[in-house]
């Protein structure tokens, strides 16, 4: 083995540019060094060997999931840090409390939690109800799948009943949901999110209101286009992969396009924009701009991540405090910073707090549920 490879295998990680199975070698590797080396004292290891170690676990290593890793936007030298702790820039005596802090105030991730209330305005509360047959509405039946998804199927007296009947699917913070609507449009909600939409569409458009976040595979109907409405602005299809960021506590509404097409436009608004895939629109204090963005980021949380690229700590901190169901308070000396890195929602709490305080940049205090951000 020669070490430039090894050298070769670290540059490409520093750089974004390992494949799969590169990454899960360095991050398992870090992960078992720290638990098991790294914070013993006097701890000498030279890092050469430790690059061998690697570059041979390369050579025989099988393709696997990889483990989570933080490192701070624009620093190289955290990140160089964080994957070579032996340099001993942890304080391990800090991470050591932190860590029996964590462990005494235990947070569950979220989970499929919803409650649906139906046109009547009685509730059913998804969480609880067992698999089959949940209502049966004028025209159409509604079920909760074997695998917890809520499914609405159309009756063959569906065409002799007038729309006009409004069912809302609300998450809470903490919760999550997929609902396949009566037109066989797939729809996943985030945490504290909601959907309003018709048990019959009408016979012009297809249209839903929504607030939050919420990804759409929407069913194809070239002669009825599918509308989403936000607080803020419409979105117009015919069928397509697309993700809408709504939330009423951030700054700007995203739609992001994953397949097909959409129009975005301003509510009450007649021009609009329209996205091709890979592209998100930002509606930021009434204007509309477009980026190019990686898809896979703007779908994570519905494939069960966290993925954050360049983002501030509130705008992480937001995102758990919904999917947690925490309060996040900032002390008063914090200096926002930005981060990127990829984790699991369904890691507790604790373990993603972890993960960002190995940066060096950020500290946190768990007092029940409430977390607070410290420099």
């Amino acid at each position: 083995m020669e070490n430039k490879n090894a050298d070769q295998l670290l540059k490409k990680y520093l750089e974004g540019t390992c494949t799969p199975d590169e990454k899960a070698i360095i991050e398992s590797w870090y992960e078992k060094e720290t638990q098991n080396r790294i914070a013993l004292p006097g701890n000498d290891t030279d890092l050469a060997s430790l690059e061998d170690e690697i570059w041979t676990e390369l050579q025989k290593r099988t393709k696997k999931q990889s483990r989570p890793v933080w490192y701070p936007y624009a620093a190289a030298a955290a990140v160089i840090a964080l994957i070579f702790s032996v340099l001993h820039f942890v304080d391990f005596g800090s991470l050591k409390s932190s860590e029996t802090i964590f462990s005494q105030n235990k947070i569950a991730p979220g989970a499929n939690k919803a409650l649906l209330v139906l046109a009547d305005g009685s509730e059913i509360d998804l969480s609880d109800a067992k698999s089959g047959l949940l209502s049966k509405q004028a025209g159409v039946r509604i079920k909760k799948a074997a695998d917890g998804q809520l499914v609405y199927e159309l009756l063959p007296t569906a065409s002799e009943v007038s729309p006009g009947s409004y069912n809302t699917l609300v998450t809470p913070k903490g919760g999550q949901f997929q609902v396949n609507l009566p037109d066989g449009t797939r729809v996943w909600l985030n945490a504290s999110s909601s959907i309003k939409f018709p048990t019959i569409f009408n016979r012009n458009e297809r249209l839903v209101e929504v607030t939050g976040e919420a990804y759409f595979e929407v069913s194809k109907n070239r002669q009825l286009p599918f509308k989403v409405q936000t607080a803020s602005q419409l979105i117009e299809v015919l069928g397509t992969h697309f993700n809408v960021n709504a939330y009423a506590d951030e700054e700007s509404t995203k739609t992001t396009l994953l397949e097909g097409s959409v129009k975005v436009s301003q509510a009450g608004g007649s021009s609009g924009i329209i996205l091709k895939p890979g592209e998100q629109s930002i509606l930021l204090k009434g204007t509309f701009s477009t980026t190019s963005v990686q898809q896979e980021e703007a779908i994570a949380w519905k494939n069960g991540y966290f993925q954050f690229s360049g983002e501030d700590i509130g705008m992480i901190m937001r995102k758990i405090a919904r999917w947690y169901n925490v309060e996040i308070v900032y002390h008063k000396d914090f200096v926002n910073q930005r981060f990127s890195g990829t984790i699991s929602r369904f890691e507790e709490v604790s373990k993603v707090l972890r993960m960002l305080e190995l940066t060096g940049s950020v500290h946190f205090k768990t007092e029940g549920r409430r977390i607070v951000v410290m420099p």
